[in-house]
Parts: structure tokens; C-alpha cells; sequence
């Protein structure tokens, strides 16, 4: 099913994102200097090899999203190993069928995206301690998991914050004279969340990009401006909810009263206190901040439901909830992303355009690297907290000026702010799609203009089919120029020109559209 899926994922702006910044580790870039990034660093160094493989390939996110199948059966095979120490194999089996298959996890998790790696991660974190006798080794790998899972996105911190809490109800509910797990495991546990964020640290340090990181880590996302909608009265239900989460969970850890940890407990109020905090309080909700609880939920619900004594009794029944559960989630997945349907298609066309007109020293202005294979001339990426603080004026739109300073002659134009759409509309010529070539359609077929250049650049004069010579600014008679920004005088020997446009773009056999056929 994954492979007849990877393609009927709807794209995501985050997936050309993350695999330009992997793109740039192989160009010898640095992160957060030289490239935009606001995740930890782990995903884009670990995957940059395959970017490196894939460098000019249209059809790279498929070979991607098929990467990203690893991630997946790391995160369920996580989960099957929990369930089966905690409700025995059946159990397993079932929980690892129905999370694998729950439509927002199957689908986000197959896109190309840092949650992905992420919440592997963390589930298997979880995996190497949850049943099991506690070891000072199996808290250090639980502790590197987490640090790796850390090292790639900062929303770790929220899983972490809430899982102590959660385990420190349940800790404190366990009956007196059950054994505790010791101080030694802890600082493993500690020395292995830290290892790999130290290292990174070190090594950012060393190349004297860390107050960049810090920027493109803490500063840009915390003061990025976005707001909870009545944000008061949400942390209120908040507030109200997890109280309510928090009770009814100490109330089952009482009844229960097991001599062991209560896993299943701290699974539902872990996962659930995250969920609270992402619906009423997290400032911008996507659909992959879920995944890394989705699993573990599903786990807790199926490892509770297989003690339920009414429910063993009847095992027709049992088999019969199990087969409705999988049903209703492969028509779901069905009906929301087809398998036949390619979802990629104008993500290919679009790349190949960009790939065949340019060259790889060339730059292409995009929103957040949708053309992967081609170097920014703005540094920001354009996507929710960007436009966010363009509109506020907290951020300066500085894109016209870097389009003329790198001379970019080809945009991709898509969430541009409005002064920066007005100048890419008044200097750039429609080629397909959101793809547009530096240029300028003119206003009047005659042989004598008067042409403004802003973008500076090798340009010809075209009728829509073949070059027009002539003079520019009293020169010798040529068919292309290199123009300087400025008002240039042309004249030509005969033909009626139509446009102005790049000529390396023009040479590789795109042409204008003729006025008469808009």
C-alpha cells in the first residue's frame, strides 16, 4: 500500500522545503547561514546523500516520500514492540494494523517532511523502557532516540514536558513498596538526550553558524507574531479539559492499582495533555504535529479495550470490531487520496521547466525552495509566520531588490508579498504554471523603442518566433544584449517585436505569447 501511495499524497509547501535544505549540505551550504531552515539539523544532514544522488532528477520527491517508508515501519515496529511486552502479540498486530492504517497518520507520514523521522524518534524511545525492567542502557538509548528525535524538531520539548508529567502521576500513584526506577538510569537517560544535540551544537560552533541557529531555532519560530485566536478563553478550556484528563486518569490508576507501571495510563494522558496543548494552546495547528501520539493512543485504546472482560467473551465480536476498524480506514484513505491519482504531476512539470531553463549556478526566487535544485536570492522562506510579519511590516520585503542583485531571472510566483508581485508582474513574462521568465511584452510592434530594464541580464527582442537584431543605446547591431538596469533605446532593422526576454531561456526553446493570442 505505501508504494501504491507515493504518489496520491496530496503536496505539501514543506516537502520541497526540507529537501532544499538537504540539497544545500550537498552544495557545501551552510545551514541557517546560508540557507533558511527553523528544524534541527539531523534530518537535512542525514538525508543530504540521497539529495546528492537524486541532484537533478524531476521525479526526486517519489524517490523521497519512498525514503520517508523507513521512518514509518521504525515508528510501528516501536509501537509493535511496546504492545507486544505490554498486551502480549495479538494485541501488537492489531495496534500496529490500525495506527499503520489511520488515514492522517498513513498519509502525513508518507510525505517527505522532518515529522516523519521525528516521531520515529520518539516512539522508539518510548519502545526501549515502556514493559520493560528498567536498565541503565535501555534509558541511555531512550535518551539518544529523544535527543536524535530533539536534534530534528523542537516540538520534542512539548512531548518531553508532557510525558514527565504524565509519568510523574503515574509514579506517584503506584502502590508503596513497588520498586522505583533509579537515579542511574536517569542521568543515562540524560546523557544520551544531550549527546546528540551537543554535538550538533559544537559543530555549528565550530563553523561560526550558531547565533544563526539560535535565530532559525528559537528566535524566528517564538517570535514569529502568530497569535491563538481568543487566546484567554482557550487556555481556559485548557485548562478546564486537562484537569479533567487528570482526574479521570488518577481515578484508573487507583482502580487498577498494578504493581508495575501503568503504561496504558501514562500513554492516555501523555498523548492526551499533548493534544490539549496543540488544539488550545499551540499558535499554528498542522496535521503532522499529531503523528507522534497517534500511535500511542491508539495503543492505550487497544491494549484497554483487550482487558475489557465483557469483550473477551466474545471473540466473533472482537474479530468483527477489528476487521469494521480496518475497513472504515482503507475506504477512508481511499476516498480522500486515491492511488491512482498522481498528485505530483504539475510538481514534475513545473521542476522540469525550471531544470531545463536555468543552470545549476543560475538562482530561481520561489516561496520556500519548491524548485529543490536551485540556490534562493532571498533568504527567508515565504510560509505562514513569513507572510505574517510581511503584512505587520515586522519583516522587510526586500525580494525586488534581491532579484535585481543576484540578477534571478526566473520566479516562481506563488505568496508573494504585493509590492514584490507588482514588480515580478511588470518585469517578468508568463512562461506555464506559476513560472515566470525575466522580460517585458511591449507595448507597440515598432522598430524604434524605448525598453526600461530593472532586472539586469542577457536579453533578446523577439516577434514570438525568431530574434530581432539591431542597435542598442547607438551600439553595434547584434540580436541579443546584456542590459543594465536603466531605459535603454533600441532600434531595430525590421520585423515588429512583441517582447523583451531572457535569452537563455528563450535559446532553450521557450518563446513568449504573442498579444494577439492572450
Amino acid at each position: 500500500m505505501r508504494l501504491a501511495w507515493l504518489n496520491a499524497y496530496a503536496l505539501n509547501s514543506d516537502e520541497a522545503q526540507h529537501a532544499h535544505v538537504a540539497w544545500a549540505w550537498t552544495q557545501g551550504l551552510l545551514p541557517y547561514r546560508d540557507v533558511f531552515d527553523n528544524h534541527g539539523p539531523l534530518f537535512s544532514w542525514l538525508h543530504s546523500p540521497l539529495l546528492g544522488w537524486l541532484d537533478g532528477r524531476v521525479d526526486v520527491l517519489t524517490w523521497l516520500r519512498l525514503a520517508m517508508q523507513v521512518w514509518y515501519v521504525v515508528a510501528l515496529g516501536a509501537v509493535g514492540w511496546m504492545a507486544s511486552r505490554l498486551y502480549g502479540w495479538r494485541v501488537a498486530a492489531v495496534t500496529m494494523l490500525v495506527a499503520g492504517l489511520f488515514p492522517r497518520f498513513f498519509i502525513v507520514s508518507g510525505q517527505f517532511r522532518t515529522d516523519d523521522m521525528w516521531m520515529a524518534m520518539w516512539l522508539l524511545g518510548l519502545a526501549f523502557v515502556a514493559g520493560a525492567p528498567p536498565r541503565a542502557w535501555r534509558y541511555f538509548m531512550m535518551g539518544l532516540s529523544i535527543g536524535c528525535a530533539l536534534s530534528v524538531s523542537q516540538k520534542t520539548l512539548v512531548l518531553i514536558a508532557t510525558a514527565l508529567v504524565a509519568a510523574v502521576v503515574v509514579r506517584w500513584l503506584r502502590p508503596s513498596g513497588t520498586p522505583r526506577t533509579g537515579i542511574r538510569c536517569w542521568l543515562a537517560a540524560l546523557a544520551g538526550l544531550l549527546l546528540v544535540p551537543a554535538i550538533f551544537t559544537l559543530w555549528l560552533a565550530a563553523h561560526g553558524v550558531l547565533g544563526d541557529a539560535w535565530y532559525g531555532l528559537a528566535g524566528y519560530n517564538v517570535g514569529g507574531g502568530a497569535t491563538k485566536r481568543h487566546a484567554a478563553q482557550q487556555l481556559l478550556w485548557f485548562l478546564i479539559l486537562a484537569a479533567m484528563l487528570l482526574v479521570l486518569c488518577v481515578r484508573q490508576v487507583r482502580r487498577r492499582a498494578l504493581p508495575e507501571f501503568d503504561w496504558t495510563v501514562f500513554f492516555v494522558l501523555q498523548g492526551g495533555l499533548f493534544l490539549l496543548l496543540i488544539w488550545f494552546v499551540w499558535p499554528l495547528i498542522t496535521k503532522q504535529d499529531f503523528l507522534p501520539v497517534l500511535p500511542t493512543l491508539t495503543l492505550a485504546i487497544v491494549g484497554g479495550l483487550s482487558g475489557w472482560r465483557w469483550l473477551q467473551q466474545r471473540p466473533q465480536l472482537r474479530s468483527s470490531l477489528v476487521v469494521l476498524a480496518l475497513a472504515i480506514e482503507f475506504v477512508t484513505l481511499i476516498a480522500y487520496a486515491p492511488p491512482w491519482r498522481d498528485e505530483l504531476v504539475a510538481q514534475r512539470a513545473e521542476l522540469t521547466m525550471v531544470l531545463h531553463y536555468t543552470d545549476p549556478g543560475d538562482t530561481v526566487m520561489d516561496p520556500k525552495g519548491d524548485t529543490i535544485f536551485r540556490a534562493r536570492p532571498y533568504y527567508p522562506v515565504i510560509e505562514s509566520l513569513a507572510m505574517l510579519r510581511l503584512r505587520r511590516g515586522q519583516m522587510a520585503d526586500t525580494i525586488a531588490d534581491d532579484l535585481v542583485n543576484h540578477q534571478t531571472m526566473l520566479v516562481v510566483a506563488r505568496r508573494l508579498p504585493r509590492e514584490t508581485a507588482g514588480f515580478v508582474m511588470r518585469n517578468y513574462v508568463p512562461a506555464g504554471g506559476d513560472v515566470m521568465v525575466a522580460g517585458r511584452i511591449l507595448s507597440t510592434p515598432a522598430t524604434e523603442q524605448t525598453i526600461e530594464v530593472s532586472v539586469p541580464g542577457d536579453y533578446v527582442v523577439t516577434d514570438g518566433h525568431q530574434r530581432l537584431s539591431g542597435s542598442l543605446d547607438g551600439g553595434p547591431v547584434a540580436d541579443h544584449w546584456v542590459m543594465a538596469p536603466g531605459v535603454h533605446h533600441l532600434a531595430l532593422n525590421s520585423g515588429a517585436p512583441v517582447a523583451m526576454v531572457w535569452t537563455q531561456a528563450f535559446d532553450r526553446g521557450w518563446r513568449p505569447l504573442l498579444p494577439e493570442r492572450l
